[in-house]
Formats: C-alpha cells, structure tokens, sequence
C-alpha cells in the first residue's frame, strides 16, 4: 500500500513538472502609450540654452526625444509614463535654471 501511494505522488509530482506553464507576458515598449508634451520654457536664450535643457532632460529614464527651441521658447519631450513623469521632466529643466510655465 505504501508502494502504491509513493508512486502516486511521485507520478503526480512529475505530471505537474511537465504540465505547461502558464505564460506572463509583460508589455514592451512597443505596447506602451508614449506621450509626447510640449512645455513653455522661459529663460532660454541660445542654443547652449537648448542643448542644457536636452541633457537635463535625456538623462532620465524613459525620455525617447527632446527637443528644445530658443526662439520660441518650447521644449518638446516624447517618453514613456512607466519611466518617468512630467514632474521629473519639469523639474529637470527647472533645476537647469529655466521656469516652466504652467498652463492655468
């Protein structure tokens, strides 16, 4: 009896190990919602101006693109919402010195 009871467990042992796992499948980054926001920035001045706000901006994580335009003073940034948010990008350019403007 106890031969009989081992081998079915040890049978419903191996049953499980070779039954299918379920598959979990996490989104890539080709399933997220890339936003893309365009901010007013004041202080800008020149093209040094724009490529420190693109480095403050590139280095956090998520950001796929940024550009920045002196002369009509806007930053555009495209990312991904899972890396990073727009509090982070804002007060990456703000901590460059430049004043974001808020939209009332």
């Amino acid at each position: 009896m106890k031969i009989i009871f081992r081998t079915l467990v040890v049978l419903s042992v191996i049953a499980g190990a070779c039954s299918p796992k379920q598959k979990v499948e996490t989104p890539s980054a080709s399933q997220t919602a890339i936003r893309e926001v365009t901010y007013k920035v004041e202080g800008m001045t020149c093209d040094h101006c724009e490529e420190s706000i693109k480095k403050g901006v590139e280095g956090l994580k998520g950001i796929n693109a940024v550009e920045a335009n002196y002369e009509d003073s806007t930053t555009r940034v495209r990312f991904d919402p899972s890396g990073t948010g727009e509090e982070e990008i804002v007060a990456a350019i703000e901590k460059r010195g430049y004043k974001v403007v808020r939209n009332q």
